[in-house]
């Protein structure tokens, strides 16, 4: 059989998912960024460094299932 299985679209749709992740753990960082800049609680260096973890460790798990997939 010959064309395009469903084993290719699920990757395609996972891909895509994780493309979609990307995008709202950028616009978490972008809100944390709107939040310390509002509020001071005395620890919004450590908030930022979590959200900006969270946005590299979701771009390296797309990188990573690119390879893979």
């Amino acid at each position: 059989m010959t064309g395009i299985s469903i084993l290719v679209i699920a990757k395609i749709f996972a891909l895509i998912g994780l493309g979609i992740y990307i995008i709202f753990a950028l616009v978490i960082v972008r809100q944390v960024n709107l939040m310390v800049a509002t509020i001071e609680v005395g620890f919004e260096f450590f908030i930022k460094i979590i959200a900006w973890a969270h946005l590299i460790f979701a771009i390296f798990v797309f990188i990573t299932a690119l390879l893979i997939l």
